[in-house]
């Protein structure tokens, strides 16, 4: 079974502006709401992928019965734990005419430890071995920081692979715990390094004292730049292809997804780049949080072949 787990959840809005301007009044050309966070986009995308997945968290307030609802719709399964406080709303302000995107992100609700405790019984319960976790996105500031290592140790207890995206406190408190993969971008790697990684050389030596500590599976997503894939065995580089930018949300996620289905079909390191990189060119070209389809991946596929190489 494939589990993701998304502990701070969003409805995202996003907000279609022609020329978007500070400090005056702004009219919408188009408005969407999409059921986001970053586990629940992973689900969304592998569900298009045709892989079922259990999606976990918490929800509560006015979009739980919206999520819910989007979900059974999608055939997503779901089980999130009720809560008493409400689902945070991200906004996205996407101006059209001068290509700049921007976010504005709610902090998240306030977690209760009887809450929390009702969470950790259920992915407890859950988690099997086999069983593909993903745990990814950032936390509701009353969750302790090192959420993700004990979820990651809980998981491997019972023989599960973890693949982790987070950044920050919860990508340096996870690692510590080895997960199988993790899938930072750069400017994530840079945080948790603290100094500007601004080529493939200098992620690559980054991303091998990594591999020191335990972990062999690192996927980093470089934007338009393109992407990394480094392994126990291999490291490949793929350069970023030029496509139609819609929305860079939601890019990062697909791409876990891809690390999800290239385990789940026993594709090898420079396939696992290939399609990976096919899903955030994909992604980013289509509105709001809207999940890639394979087919729209595969129409991808042999331009990122043209321009991946052993590194």
């Amino acid at each position: 079974m494939i589990i993701t787990v998304t502990l701070n959840p969003a409805m995202d809005k996003t907000l279609i502006i022609d020329d978007f301007k500070l400090g005056t009044v702004n009219r919408t050309s188009d408005i969407r709401y999409d059921i986001g966070g970053k586990g629940v986009n992973v689900s969304k995308v592998l569900k298009n992928f045709g892989i079922d997945s259990l999606a976990i968290g918490f929800l509560g307030g006015t979009w739980k019965v919206s999520f819910e609802h989007e979900l059974d719709k999608r055939g997503i399964n779901h089980q999130f734990i009720d809560i008493n406080a409400s689902t945070r709303t991200n906004t996205k302000v996407v101006d059209t005419k001068n290509n700049i995107y921007t976010d504005i992100n709610e902090a998240g609700p306030e977690i209760s430890k009887a809450e929390l405790d009702e969470f950790i019984a259920l992915y407890t319960e859950k988690c099997s071995e086999g069983d593909i976790v993903v745990l990814s996105g950032g936390i509701p500031s009353s969750l302790p920081k090192d959420i993700y290592g004990t979820l990651i140790s809980i998981a491997k207890s019972k023989g599960a692979l973890t693949i982790l995206d987070a950044e920050g406190e919860l990508l340096a408190n996870g690692l510590k715990e080895k997960p199988f993969a993790i899938k930072p971008n750069n400017h994530e790697l840079s945080l948790l390094f603290n100094e500007e990684l601004d080529n493939v050389e200098k992620i690559i030596e980054s991303c091998d004292k990594i591999r020191e500590q335990g972990i062999d599976n690192i996927l980093v997503s470089m934007g338009s730049e393109g992407a990394v894939y480094i392994t126990k065995e291999k490291t490949f580089f793929a350069k970023g292809i030029k496509v139609p930018v819609r929305s860079t949300v939601g890019a990062g996620d697909s791409m876990v997804a891809a690390l999800v289905y290239s385990i789940v079909n026993k594709l090898d390191a420079k396939n696992t780049l290939i399609f990976a990189q096919g899903c955030g060119a994909a992604t980013v070209t289509l509105e709001g949080t809207e999940a890639c389809k394979l087919e729209q991946v595969e129409s991808m596929i042999l331009k990122v072949k043209e321009n991946i190489e052993e590194v």
